[in-house]
Parts: structure tokens; C-alpha cells; sequence
């Protein structure tokens, strides 16, 4: 039985918040209906979450012109430095144009170092090896502190941990349904690699009311609803008990949470105030796990009508 300091606390939770901002670039999530913010909306959401004591954003070079709104407000006369420290994404390939697509990025983003940089598909990894090479680099010389992937399929970090010792960063899907990765994540953890969850929502299907469900997924009615009467049953907003499940599983160290509006985030903040009520059903949490591939990885499922 842990011990009362051993069990997270409100500012464990707060310190494993990263804000993720393809909102910011791109309509995105299936819960999308206003497309992407407005400039005070984006200033908006990055005061209240520095002012909060989240300190890292999650961004990508593919994530429309995400990365150039963070560096027009990172930027500011007025910001101060280090306001957040960054990861993005770049498109694997040959080393070349990985160098060119980092300093773009950079540029872009106004900052000449990044806390990290990840290749945003295995596969493409995979078919161009020397890519790792400019990661290699800009790590060696100070640009990037943590170089990694993004994955997506449980056997790519089985590979990476067989086959790429010195990667030291990964960013994976997790939430309750979708828990491929779990027993992975603890392992990775001791191998120095540091884990960014994603998808604790599940891109808003988790928050839908199951009687508004699209037919494809009402297969899935069922877990949902059990989802809703847990988290009233315990008297806390289903949001914080599914991102107190990512953010606090073990082997996680960020769980990367997507926002398009201030109340957005505050509503995340506030499972701060639920952890514990979260932790004692994690258990139970953890027998709603989806074995069909279909339903929990969004490429997967049929195009929005």
C-alpha cells in the first residue's frame, strides 16, 4: 500500500500537463465544430496555462501554422525568455532535409533551442535510418535535448528499445479504451526514455454523450456510459478522470492535452483537485481497455459525414 507522500499529488498532475496546440493550426478532433481559434483566443490560452505552471508545448511543422503563431506570441517584446520550453515534429527523410526541416522549424518558432524533436512516423523512420543522424547532431550541439519518435503501434517501441538505444523521448497514444502501450510505458521510463501520452480523450469520443454517438462507434455505448457513472458516482467531471488516467499511469511524464479555448483548459486544470478520487479507480479503469484496433486509432475510422 503506498505511503501518503508516495501517492501523486495536485502538482504531480500539474507538473505532467503539456499543451498540445494542432488546435491552433488545424480543425481538429471529432468534437470540432468552431475550427481554430482566433489570435486573442491563443494568447488567451497560453497566458492562463504559464500563469497555471504548465511549461511545455507539444507542436509540429505538419500542424497547419501552429508552429508560427507559438513563435509570434514566444516572440513578443514582452514574453519573457523561456516562457515554455518546445517540442515539435518534423517529416523523417534523408539527414539533409531533416537539418533543413529542424532550422525551419526553429526559425519559425523563434527559438534556437528545442526541448524536443520527433520524427512524426515510424514507417518513414524506418525507410530513411541515416534521418536519425541530424537528430544525432542536433543534440550533440545543444539545438535539441531530447530527440525521439512518435508512435503509434506498440511493436515500434519494442523496436526502438531493441534497436535505438540512444533515443531518449517518444510520444504515444493512451487512454482508456486505448491501452496498447501500458505495459510498455514503465519500461521505457527505465530505459531513459522520457513518455508524452496523447489522445486522452480519444479526440472528444470519450466525452460524447453515448445516445449521440455516430454508428460506428456504438459498439462502444456501453463502456461510455459506464465511463459517465463512474466519474458522477465519484463527484468529478468525466474530463479529469480520463486525463488524471493518462496523465498519473505509470511510466508517463507528460500527457499532452489539446485546448481551443480558455474554459477548455481550465476544465483540465480542475482534475488537479481529483486525484485521488481518480487513482482509487484506476483499477476498475483499466478493465474498459478496447482490443479493436478500429474504434481507438482515429486513422482508422470512416470519414466525418
Amino acid at each position: 500500500m503506498p505511503t501518503d507522500s508516495a501517492r501523486p499529488s495536485a502538482a504531480d498532475f500539474i507538473g505532467r500537463l503539456a499543451l498540445g496546440t494542432a488546435q491552433f493550426g488545424l480543425a481538429y478532433g471529432i468534437n470540432n465544430t468552431a475550427g481554430r481559434p482566433d489570435d486573442a483566443t491563443v494568447e488567451a490560452i497560453l497566458q492562463l496555462a504559464q500563469a497555471a505552471g504548465v511549461d511545455l508545448l507539444d507542436t509540429a511543422a505538419a500542424y497547419g501554422d501552429s508552429e508560427s503563431r507559438l513563435g509570434a506570441w514566444l516572440g513578443a517584446p514582452s514574453r519573457e525568455p523561456a516562457a515554455f520550453r518546445v517540442v515539435t515534429k518534423l517529416a523523417a527523410g534523408p539527414a539533409a532535409q531533416v537539418r533543413q526541416q529542424l532550422q525551419e522549424s526553429q526559425a519559425r518558432l523563434g527559438q534556437s533551442h528545442l526541448y524536443g524533436v520527433l520524427f512524426h512516423q515510424f514507417a518513414a523512420f524506418r525507410q530513411h535510418p541515416d534521418s536519425w543522424l541530424a537528430l544525432q547532431e542536433a543534440r550533440a550541439t545543444g539545438s535539441v535535448q531530447r530527440i525521439g519518435l512518435s508512435l503509434y503501434h506498440p511493436q515500434e517501441a519494442e523496436w526502438l528499445l531493441a534497436e535505438l538505444p540512444d533515443v531518449d523521448l517518444v510520444q504515444v497514444p493512451f487512454n482508456v479504451l486505448d491501452q496498447r502501450f501500458g505495459a510498455l510505458l514503465p519500461e521505457l521510463q527505465q530505459r531513459g526514455v522520457e513518455v508524452h501520452v496523447r489522445s486522452a480523450f480519444l479526440q472528444g469520443l470519450l466525452l460524447r454523450e453515448p445516445a449521440t454517438l455516430p454508428p460506428f462507434f456504438v459498439p462502444l455505448a456501453d463502456r461510455i456510459t459506464r465511463l459517465h457513472v463512474l466519474a458522477a458516482e465519484a463527484g468529478m467531471p468525466l474530463t479529469s478522470l480520463l486525463l488524471l488516467f493518462a496523465a498519473l499511469a505509470p511510466g508517463v511524464s507528460r500527457v499532452v492535452i489539446g485546448v481551443d479555448t480558455p474554459a477548455n483548459l481550465r476544465d483540465n486544470l480542475a482534475a488537479a483537485s481529483h486525484v485521488a478520487q481518480a487513482e482509487a479507480l484506476r483499477s476498475e479503469l483499466l478493465l474498459l481497455a478496447e482490443k479493436t484496433t478500429d474504434y481507438i486509432l482515429p486513422y482508422a475510422w470512416p470519414p466525418r459525414s
